[in-house]
């Protein structure tokens, strides 16, 4: 018995001037824009609420440019250039301190707290010595 003919398969994409064997980059294919980097993210912010100014800056970043976790910013509220650390700290959903509106950051501020002393240790169990409900 002979096999029948079958017509050879066809690729998926076309070869493009990529190298053999690489596929082309991810962004290239989907025609996405690249999410701003920490680098081209401006470093401060001001803002004037109720004739005091503060300045803003971002303290720490969370989340990956995939989307398997939130984009978190850790915001600092600096009230005077003087000082060495800030006033005030908060979270906020977001990517970059320029994609923050003037109005986030107010809204911000209003949720801002005191930063936690370093030096105080927390328990490892802090709400152990609570009676329980029953």
């Amino acid at each position: 018995m002979s096999e029948p003919d079958h017509p050879k398969p066809v690729p998926a994409r076309p070869a493009g001037p990529q190298a053999p064997g690489k596929p082309p980059p991810a962004r290239a294919m989907s025609g996405e824009r690249a999410p701003p980097t920490p680098e081209a993210d401006a470093s401060e912010a001001t803002l004037e609420v109720e004739g005091r100014t503060w300045t803003v800056r971002v303290l720490g970043r969370s989340g990956r440019a995939s989307g398997a976790s939130a984009p978190l910013l850790q915001l600092g509220f600096w009230a005077a250039e003087s000082e060495e650390d800030p006033v005030l700290e908060v979270l906020v959903v977001g990517t970059s301190l320029a994609g923050l509106s003037e109005s986030q950051l107010e809204v911000a501020l209003t949720r801002a707290a005191p930063p936690a002393d370093p030096a105080r240790e927390r328990p490892f169990f802090a709400e152990a010595g609570q009676v329980r409900r029953r």
